[in-house]
């Protein structure tokens, strides 16, 4: 069965979900992500540490007027500080940038302040710092939006000495940035402690809702009582949720159900293509004789209802899945030529005369013990909103 280039379904990938210095040879990305989304709305892969927050929120009050192109690099100088401040006062090692700060302390503890590449303390600040993956989740929570959002922060800053905290906020406000000694920040890391009204306020924009289904707010009540182990088991902790009191639900069932099959169904498509990728050249007979493929083939036969094109792709593919080694392969390829198509590149893989060649080998794969009864690759949020949970709660 041939199907034809309509049946797959792709929407450009949002930067702030992209995971860095990776790429998606099937599109499967965005397929998970939507499903994710209907749980979890607002946050990314990569917006799970609450510092971060604090320190966005501080920045937009700190600006002391109405955002506007120039508040990216305000942020900048003050991620900056914090991060400092993070590493030197807090003993913090879990923020992007900490290698470049942690040697730039090695030499002197005065640190220069500025939005010069030379200062920065990631390669792209602004792409790979607390702008790029904070501002759209933050964006879209409306944090800012909260209606003592001023009053709280503004409390925060009253019970910092008055005269150093002036003088840093004029420096820091300096277009051109400020040099100092490390030490003469120490008294910024009481910015990080989290007050009893910040938690209220983080409590209710990140960890929970006001839309007209807020699912993500039974996922916060079930994870009150819940003892989260570490590594986060996906499958079982959607398993529990299902069957607590939290989730009776009908449609709120129908998403953790439609999560877990997603992942079921995207899980082992990636690992095979991953696999395939190992080897330069693949005959069609290695390939219908492949134990590996075999055993990634764990067929759940689940219907998706098709009132989206990520559905209806998502029920193509468990149809490709149910297929033989060779036909599913074929289906594969096809889908990885439609989607380099889409985004202008070549297919990474092609079949000629009944041999499957591979073109590119960037993040092949073989995981030998891998077993798609027990394991994920995508945590659809979970992760990320456990994480905080646990730092705000």
């Amino acid at each position: 069965m041939k199907f034809s280039p309509s049946i797959y379904y792709f929407t450009q990938k949002d930067p702030d979900y992209n995971i860095k210095g990776s790429r998606d040879p099937l599109g499967t990305q965005v397929l998970w992500q939507n499903q994710a989304k209907k749980l979890i709305p607002y946050l990314s892969t990569v917006s799970f540490n609450l510092h971060d927050f604090q320190i966005l929120s501080l920045a937009h009050h700190l600006y002391g007027k109405e955002p506007d192109i120039l508040i990216a690099k305000f942020l900048i100088r003050f991620e900056q500080v914090m991060a400092y401040v993070r590493h030197q006062f807090l003993k913090d090692g879990g923020f992007n940038g900490i290698n470049r700060v942690r040697k730039k302390l090695q030499d002197s503890t005065n640190v220069s302040i500025s939005n010069k590449s030379s200062d920065e303390i990631l390669s792209n600040q602004r792409a790979y710092g607390i702008w790029g993956k904070y501002n759209r989740p933050f964006t879209d929570i409306r944090i800012v939006e909260y209606p003592d959002f001023d009053t709280i922060l503004s409390q925060k800053l009253e019970t910092l000495p008055r005269a150093a905290f002036d003088k840093f906020l004029t420096r820091l406000h300096q277009p051109g940035g400020f040099k100092t000694d490390v030490y003469e920040l120490e008294f910024l890391s009481q910015l990080l402690e989290v007050t009893p009204a910040e938690k209220k306020m983080y409590v209710e924009k990140i960890l929970k809702i006001n839309a007209g289904n807020p699912y993500q707010n039974q996922l916060f009540e079930f994870l009150l009582s819940y003892s989260i182990t570490a590594p986060l088991n996906f499958y079982n902790i959607l398993q529990d949720f299902k069957a607590s009191p939290y989730a009776t639900d009908l449609s709120l069932q129908h998403i953790l159900t439609d999560i877990e099959e997603t992942e079921r169904l995207l899980s082992p498509v990636n690992h095979i293509f991953r696999y395939l990728q190992t080897k330069p050249l693949w005959t069609k007979s290695e390939i219908e004789s492949d134990t590996f493929i075999n055993r990634c083939k764990i067929s759940r036969n689940y219907n998706f209802i098709a009132d989206s094109e990520e559905n209806k792709t998502k029920n193509q593919l468990v149809i490709s899945l149910q297929k033989n080694n060779w036909n599913l392969i074929e289906d594969l390829v096809k889908r990885n030529k439609d989607v380099s198509a889409w985004r202008g590149g070549v297919a990474w893989v092609s079949i000629s005369n009944d041999i499957l060649e591979i073109h590119h080998g960037e993040g092949s794969n073989f995981y030998v013990e891998y077993d798609p009864i027990i394991r994920n690759d995508n945590f659809y949020f979970f992760d990320t909103y456990t994480r905080l949970h646990k730092q705000i709660v």
